[in-house]
């Protein structure tokens, strides 16, 4: 493996150990709300208007199933509702309850002073760095594999 697949090794392994510690802070930070940081997310997904089940798995990236039953928990516990798709009567779409935004804005602040204290260990530019990085490695990973001259 040459260097570059070496790094690269080493980064993912690290992205999947910052993104465990990012779960357990967001499950801390939501907890008081009775939420999980997958919760959390998920209202997130519906804050800015409704959508189907299938777009929040798809925005989530996650199996269909597992934002179904999400999305389920969040009915049962009264923070968003299924209303009519318009556009697709067998699908309805998920919007967030006033107790669902309500819920939302409690977290904001919460969440605003964790990112600036947690922030804190790095330069902006060194964020934004990252955040460009992931976003080229993602786009990459969501491309077709490529073939090899034996397929």
């Amino acid at each position: 493996m040459n260097e570059a697949g070496r790094r690269l090794t080493e980064l993912v392994d690290e992205v999947f150990r910052l993104a465990d510690a990012f779960a357990r802070a967001g499950d801390e930070l939501v907890a008081a709300e009775g939420l999980t940081s997958a919760r959390w997310l998920t209202l997130g997904a519906v804050a800015h208007g409704p959508l189907s089940v299938a777009a929040i798995a798809r925005r989530r990236g996650l199996r269909r199933q597992s934002a179904a039953e999400g999305v389920a928990a969040l009915e049962r516990a009264g923070l968003v509702e299924r209303i009519p798709d318009p556009a697709d009567a067998r699908a309805p779409l998920v919007r967030l309850t006033g107790a669902g935004r309500a819920a939302l804005e409690r977290i904001r602040p919460l969440r605003a002073e964790w990112a600036e204290r947690t922030a804190a260990v790095a330069a902006p530019s060194e964020l934004a760095a990252a955040a460009t990085l992931a976003r080229r490695l993602r786009a990459r990973l969501s491309e077709p594999p490529e073939r090899s001259s034996g397929d």
